[in-house]
């Protein structure tokens, strides 16, 4: 679970901003049609002073989560499941066929059209987006884990190998991992209650798709 994706298009109350405007004219699209980036909007975002600027408008961590997560033989084997939860309650589910662009532009383009469109695709059942859904909606409604455990820098720290040791013991149950998909703060409330435990699996601030990578192959390893 990649959690408080920072994926989301450009809100409105920035549409009129000069960065934004500027960014539109250069690419020649509406801004209902970018992705909000704090590569090209961070003057907006902090002069508007929308709610937490400092963990959105990084939709460019997404797309490497994906790729990461996509690529392992866990999912090709169909044993993982992967599910995207934006920063603004919207739910990515990814069907086990889906094969993620690798070029970022191909990657911003299929999310644009996903958040404009949701119901119009042109791959049905590869990918479906949710409106409205809530964390905890989402863990206790739609995937119904056994456990959740959470992966943060503020977490106790502990190795991966025995963090599956204790809680993976059994393969007839369902395990949910859960990972930060935003660049600067912590979990937010909602999801730190949601979570069972919380770990740190290094001493180091790591990036979410390096976590990714070295959970799912530990996960492989393990057995399951």
């Amino acid at each position: 679970m990649i959690a408080e994706a920072a994926l989301e298009l450009v809100p409105e109350i920035l549409s009129n901003h000069p960065s934004v405007k500027n960014h539109c004219q250069r690419t020649g699209r509406h801004p209902n049609e970018i992705l909000l980036d704090i590569s090209y909007h961070h003057k907006a975002m902090v002069e508007q002073n929308i709610e937490q600027w400092w963990k959105r408008g990084r939709p460019d961590i997404v797309h490497f989560d994906l790729i990461e997560a996509l690529s392992t033989p866990l999912f090709k084997q169909k044993k993982l499941q992967v599910y995207v939860s934006t920063f603004d309650n919207k739910l990515i589910l990814l069907n086990q066929e889906l094969r993620i662009p690798k070029n970022y532009f191909r990657f911003e383009r299929l999310m644009v059209g996903i958040f404009n469109n949701p119901k119009k695709k042109k791959t049905p059942n590869l990918i479906e987006l949710r409106e409205g859904v809530d964390f905890s909606d989402l863990i206790d409604k739609i995937i119904r884990p056994d456990l959740v455990l959470g992966l943060s820098v503020k977490g106790t720290q502990t190795k991966i190998c025995d963090i599956l040791r204790k809680h993976v013991v059994d393969s007839s149950k369902k395990y949910c991992f859960v990972v930060g998909g935003f660049q600067r703060g912590n979990f937010s409330e909602a999801v730190s209650r949601a979570c069972d435990s919380v770990y740190s699996i290094s001493p180091y601030s790591l990036e979410s798709h390096v976590v990714i990578a070295r959970v799912l192959y530990d996960y492989e390893n393990y057995g399951y």
